[in-house]
C-alpha cells in the first residue's frame, strides 16, 4: 500500500481494475445459477445491501480521519513557521556574534524544513532529520551563549527557541500518524466483496448494468484512493502546502 501511494494514478487505477474485476467475477458466478427463486434473490439483495452499507461506513470513517489528520499537519506547518519566525526576530536582540550566527542557523533550518516537506522515503528523510537534530543543538547553544547570565533576558529569549525544538517533535509525530494499513486493507477487501455482490446480483438476472455498476466502481475507487492520498500529504496528488515556509524564508532575506 505504501509503495502504491507514492504514485497517485497507479493506486487509483489498481483500485478501479480490482473493483471492476470483482464485479465481472461476481457476474459470471451469478449467471451460472439455475432455477432462481424469489426468496434466494431477496436474500442476495439483503446481503449485498448490508455489505455496501458497511463499505460506506468504513470509507466515510477513514476519509474523515484522513482529512482531519491532513488539516492537523497543515496547521502544524503554520505553527512551526510561526515559531521559527518569532525566534528569528528575537535573535536580533542578541549581541554579536550570536545574533548573526543564530539567524543564519534559523534561516538554514527553515530551508531544511521546506526540503523535508518535499522529501519522501527513508533515504531522503533520514539525513534531513539527523541534520535537523544537529541544527537544533546549535540553535539552543547559541541562544544560551547570547543571553549569558541574564535570567530575565533568558526567560524572554529562550522559550521561542524551545518552541522550535518542541514543535519539530510534534510535527514529526503527526507526520507518522496514518490510518492503519490493516484498516485500509479491510476496506479494500470489503469494497471488492461488495462489488462482487453487485456483479453476482446482476448475473442472477443476466444483465450487467455496466453503466451503473461502472459508476459505482469509479466512485468507490476514487473515495478509497483519496483516503489514502490525504493520509500521506508529502506525496501523491493532494499535498501539504509549502507556502508558510516560502513566505517565512522571504521574510528572512
Amino acid at each position: 500500500m505504501e509503495t502504491l501511494s507514492s504514485s497517485p494514478f497507479a493506486i487509483a487505477a489498481f483500485l478501479l481494475v480490482l473493483l471492476l474485476g470483482c464485479h465481472e467475477i461476481g457476474y459470471r458466478l451469478g449467471s451460472q445459477v439455475k432455477g432462481l427463486d424469489d426468496d434466494y434473490k431477496r436474500r442476495v439483495d439483503m446481503i449485498r445491501t448490508a455489505i455496501l452499507a458497511l463499505v460506506t461506513f468504513l470509507v466515510g470513517f477513514s476519509f474523515s480521519a484522513a482529512g482531519g489528520r491532513f488539516i492537523d499537519r497543515q496547521d502544524m506547518i503554520v505553527k512551526e513557521t510561526n515559531a521559527i519566525g518569532t525566534a528569528y526576530l528575537r535573535a536580533q536582540l542578541l549581541p554579536e556574534p550570536q545574533r548573526t550566527q543564530l539567524q543564519s542557523e534559523l534561516r538554514q533550518y527553515a530551508k531544511d524544513r521546506l526540503q523535508l516537506l518535499h522529501s519522501y522515503g527513508t533515504e531522503a528523510v533520514g539525513p534531513l532529520l539527523a541534520k535537523a537534530g544537529e541544527t537544533q543543538k546549535r540553535i539552543w547553544q547559541l541562544g544560551v551563549e547570547g543571553v549569558g547570565s541574564d535570567r530575565e533576558f533568558a526567560n524572554f529569549m529562550l522559550p521561542p527557541l524551545n518552541d522550535v525544538i518542541d514543535i519539530h517533535s510534534e510535527h514529526l509525530s503527526a507526520a507518522r500518524r496514518h490510518v492503519p494499513q490493516a484498516i485500509l486493507i479491510v476496506i479494500v477487501i470489503t469494497a471488492a466483496i461488495g462489488m462482487g455482490m453487485i456483479g453476482y446480483d446482476n448475473g442472477l438476472v443476466r444483465k450487467r448494468y455496466f453503466l451503473l455498476s461502472g459508476a459505482f466502481a469509479v466512485v468507490s475507487a476514487a473515495s478509497l484512493w483519496m483516503t489514502i492520498d490525504l493520509d500521506r500529504p508529502r506525496h501523491g496528488l493532494v499535498r501539504a502546502s509549502d507556502v508558510p515556509y516560502t513566505e517565512l524564508l522571504q521574510s528572512m532575506k
